[in-house]
């Protein structure tokens, strides 16, 4: 999604003092990252990545004393991760590791600067994200997605709430926005049991993480090829909203998707009013993100492009899965990626809760091309796969020449049916290459 011209002169004239800095924290986030071995020091990403999904104290106070920390603690770090639910004991727990890593590097002659309680270490390459909020937006400019590590996740005071809690209160906020829509049922828990003995939630040996990381992209492979034989509709709404929280601008689209006799995947428009969005213009990449990148999957082929850290075995609503971090190892011009967390049901070995967000954010001709952050969750169909059923972000897009637009964004998909080869469409352009929408004409300027 990129900037109107009318909103990009006015944020020219009113904010041109703060764009490089903007800009340069943008370029910072944006920078592909390798991520550490397991055994490697905690960053403060995968300190702010636990503490966002959820990871109990003693589990982070474990993880902090196994394998330390490569940073030293200071005040404005321990405000935030206390924002983010950290306790005294893991708070403490870092300050400890922090002073062995400075000690380590003073002993060692490194050069590295080691940040003192009275400034502030500099920050990492990735702003985490607050908590999920709601409704969502198809381009906003956001870091990557939380991730838990053992139990619950921390609702928006930064406090541990049951993930259902998060997850209801999610919906009801999408729905205030979204009233006639139905709202999801989500994760319906198939095959686990409602109730019982705690689940076993030990950690898997090194081994047996590579393992299920091959396994669950096998399974995402078969996946993939089994969600492009169904048919399904899927409702698309964009908001922009005022200060006050208003909207003041939508962008919707229903499609049908479907196949023709030959069985090429084609999108079927059903609904699409006129665009009322004023500061953002919808993009072919936004478009893409709603179709490829917020219904992540995760396929053996695309596995080598990604890094993958295993970060906990939690529980989820009624069911236990396993968590891990997806970084791209290196961003190529003009493709998108997915960067973020997914949770991966530990018995059925897909994932049934995407949290993150596109990266590979575009600029073309001085626009800016930014994205949201989103959670999709997904429901078992016809008892076998999990499919994607509802996708919300509630986001700010950040431009560097520009005000910041506060976006909204749901994604729907419904009526999942087998595609049957007797099926016949015509006169309805493939999307194997889709065309894309001609983008919302900005107002002109006065």
């Amino acid at each position: 999604m990129v900037e109107s011209q009318v909103s990009g002169t006015v944020g020219k004239l009113a904010s041109a003092a703060k764009a490089a800095a903007i800009l340069g924290l943008a370029l910072m986030c944006l920078a592909p990252r390798r991520t550490a071995a397991a055994e490697h020091p905690l960053t403060k990403d995968d300190v702010g990545l636990l503490l966002i999904g959820g990871a109990s104290t003693d589990k982070m106070v474990a993880l902090i004393r196994e394998r330390g920390v490569d940073f030293q603690m200071n005040a404005d770090l321990a405000q935030k991760f206390h924002k983010d639910g950290a306790s005294d004991e893991v708070i403490d727990a870092l300050q400890k590791a922090g002073e062995k890593w400075a000690a380590a590097q003073k002993n060692a002659g490194s050069s590295k600067e080691v940040a003192s309680p009275a400034r502030p270490a500099a920050s990492g390459p990735l702003a985490l994200p607050a908590p999920p909020a709601a409704s969502s937006a198809p381009a906003a400019s956001s870091a990557p997605a939380a991730s838990p590590s053992t139990s619950q996740p921390v609702n928006e005071m930064g406090t541990a709430a049951p993930v259902k809690t998060k997850i209801n209160d999610a919906l009801a906020a999408a729905d205030r926005t979204d009233k006639d829509s139905e709202s999801p049922k989500v994760m319906a828990a198939a095959g686990h049991p409602a109730a019982g003995p705690a689940p076993d939630l030990s950690d898997p040996n090194p081994a047996r993480i590579q393992q299920i990381v091959q396994e669950f992209a096998t399974k995402e492979t078969l996946f993939k090829e089994a969600r492009d034989n169904y048919t399904y509709h899927q409702i698309n709404k964009v908001e922009t909203l005022d200060p006050d929280g208003h909207p003041d601008g939508v962008y919707q689209q229903e499609w049908d998707i479907l196949y023709d006799d030959a069985g090429h995947r084609i999108e079927h428009v059903t609904y699409a009013p006129v665009s009322t969005l004023q500061r953002v213009i919808m993009t072919p990449e936004d478009l893409n993100a709603m179709r490829n990148i917020q219904p992540f999957v995760l396929t053996s082929t695309e596995l080598p492009e990604y890094e993958i850290k295993y970060l906990g075995h939690v529980k989820v609503d009624q069911i236990t899965a396993f968590v891990f971090s997806i970084r791209p190892k290196e961003i190529e011009k003009r493709h998108q990626y997915f960067q973020g967390v997914v949770w991966v049901d530990d018995r059925d070995l897909q994932i049934v809760k995407t949290e993150g967000k596109p990266v590979g954010e575009l600029v073309k001709s001085k626009q800016e091309n930014l994205f949201p952050r989103f959670t999709t969750y997904r429901e078992q169909i016809d008892g076998k796969f999990w499919f994607p059923t509802f996708t919300m972000a509630d986001d700010t897009l950040h431009f560097s020449d520009g005000p910041p637009v506060h976006i909204k964004e749901i994604i729907r998909y419904s009526d999942y049916k087998q595609f049957k080869s007797n099926v016949k469409i015509i006169g309805v352009a493939p999307t194997d290459q889709p065309t894309p929408a001609a983008p919302a004409k900005p107002p002109n300027p006065k």
